[in-house]
């Protein structure tokens, strides 16, 4: 495959014959002897890129291939806006490319788009990445209303997050439910909705904190402060009356540099994590961890709460 053969973004179409000059029949050859990756009709991408891809990467990849091959502007909706905003979600990306379409035609499927009809309950639509997506309001509304409750809070937390420089309000979320008016699922937006804060600083805490509710257990505080001689310590949950501490943890936090000082390693950070949990238990009785096992895992997320001392005052009806 010669250089001439690419566009953008990686990509690499059959589209392009009159600039490149290679017909149809030798991307399908190249394809065959594994030297490129087949992602829609007429797209494809290098085999070595795309395996340097993450998962978020390659449905962009998908996204811009269907963008490319259409006579009409597509406006991105859904997972697929949800993508280019880089909203986090759970468990992946779906194969299909998400898009609004009309009345007439919305909610069919068809070589790999799926047409949604909502367009004339949306008002604001952006241009990000040279794509066109509803926005983050309209965006974490219409994911949240795709996931279940926790999953569906932990994305709506990120759009909410006041760290967040593309963070919308709970007010403009609410204001795109009143003009989608949907006839199903309302009543689980509007606990969504009720449930989502700003102070959840990751997707891992939101989600855990959500499934905490559904357990039946007490609401903590977030992000409230301990402070000793050493200085300050934040923490994911407090429940006061009974003087627990709870932290997510995350992978994420003992791998990414970001988490820690880069000239650590994950053994480091595990040493300081340590000796912060032992400042903190010198201020409550206890210090509950819990992982993304836990949380994935309701009923030993429940035996682990349990074991540290709380009870669920309720059942979430």
């Amino acid at each position: 495959m010669t250089a001439s053969a690419y566009s953008a973004y990686g990509l690499v179409l059959s589209s392009d014959r009159q600039r490149t000059g290679l017909g149809e029949a030798v991307y399908q050859k190249a394809a065959r002897r594994g030297e490129l990756i087949r992602i829609r009709r007429g797209a494809y991408c290098e085999s070595s890129h795309w395996a340097g891809l993450s998962p978020r990467q390659r449905y962009l990849l998908r996204i811009r291939a269907t963008v490319l091959a259409s006579a009409r502007l597509l406006v991105l909706c859904g997972f697929s806006a949800a993508a280019v905003w880089d909203m986090p979600t759970l468990d992946g990306w779906p194969s299909q490319v998400h898009v609004l379409g009309e009345q007439a035609t919305g909610g069919r499927s068809k070589n790999g788009v799926t047409r949604h009809p909502f367009a004339g309950t949306v008002q604001h639509i952006e241009e990000r990445d040279n794509l066109v997506v509803t926005g983050i309001a309209r965006t974490a509304l219409d994911v949240a209303m795709a996931l279940e409750f926790a999953p569906a809070v932990a994305t709506l937390d990120w759009a909410l997050w006041r760290r967040n420089a593309l963070r919308v309000s709970v007010d403009e979320v609410r204001g795109e439910l009143l003009r989608l008016d949907p006839r199903y699922r309302k009543s689980h937006a509007d606990a969504v909705l009720g449930f989502a804060t700003d102070l959840s600083d990751s997707f891992g805490e939101s989600m855990t904190r959500a499934v905490i509710h559904e357990l039946g257990y007490p609401a903590p505080e977030l992000q409230v402060r301990f402070h000793d001689a050493k200085g300050n310590m934040d923490t994911d949950y407090f429940w006061r009356s009974d003087r627990r501490v709870g932290e997510f943890d995350g992978f994420a936090k003992y791998m990414r540099p970001q988490y820690g000082q880069k000239d650590l390693t994950p053994g480091e950070i595990v040493w300081r994590e340590k000796k912060r949990e032992d400042r903190l238990r010198r201020q409550c009785d206890g210090v509950i961890r819990i992982t993304w096992e836990d949380t994935r895992n309701p009923r030993q997320l429940d035996e682990l709460l349990r074991e540290s001392g709380l009870r669920p005052s309720a059942r979430p009806l």
